[in-house]
């Protein structure tokens, strides 16, 4: 798909996006609608280490300050999982082999095929990333951050500082 991805309802502003503000009630119901209540679980088919992936995400998702994710997302977050686990065991034989490809060309032909499958899954993480919310253009399209922390970082610290 090409052109703008769509801001959510709750974030246009009516003199800004010059929508009417039937417009934006109309968009606003349409993704009340889109909520489901389902909680999403771990399917039992994905890898182990695809599993683990899904954990983490939804320990992220979970701290988060707005629900991102319903049932209707399942397949790309099973596809994120997925593909970030292939493409960790690509790296882990690739990393193996590097060291005994100068002497041994099966070796070089083990790595192209590891390099093939790594480049196919990062393209795949990316794009799978972003309509997830997984990435900073993707939260920011939606106007959340990542959960705060109630430590300010050094860099606040060091500006509370000054006052």
């Amino acid at each position: 798909m090409t052109g703008r991805k769509p801001t959510p309802a709750s974030l246009i502003d009516a003199a800004e996006h010059k929508r009417s503000t039937d417009e934006i009630d109309a968009r606003n119901d349409a993704e009340q609608r889109l909520k489901t209540k389902a909680t999403l679980k771990c399917p039992s088919h994905l890898s182990d280490e695809a599993k683990k992936e899904w954990r983490r995400l939804i320990r992220l998702y979970r701290s988060m300050e707005a629900d991102i994710l319903c049932d209707l997302d399942l397949q790309s977050l099973v596809m994120y999982c997925e593909a970030t686990a292939i493409y960790k065991k690509a790296q882990e034989t690739w990393t193996k082999y590097t060291s005994v490809v100068a002497s041994n060309p099966d070796a070089q032909r083990v790595l192209d095929k590891c390099f093939a499958v790594m480049e196919k899954q990062a393209r795949l993480i990316s794009g799978l990333s972003e309509q997830l919310c997984l990435t900073p253009v993707g939260r920011a399209r939606m106007g959340m951050n990542a959960a705060k922390s109630s430590k300010p970082s050094a860099l606040e610290t060091l500006f509370d500082e000054d006052d």
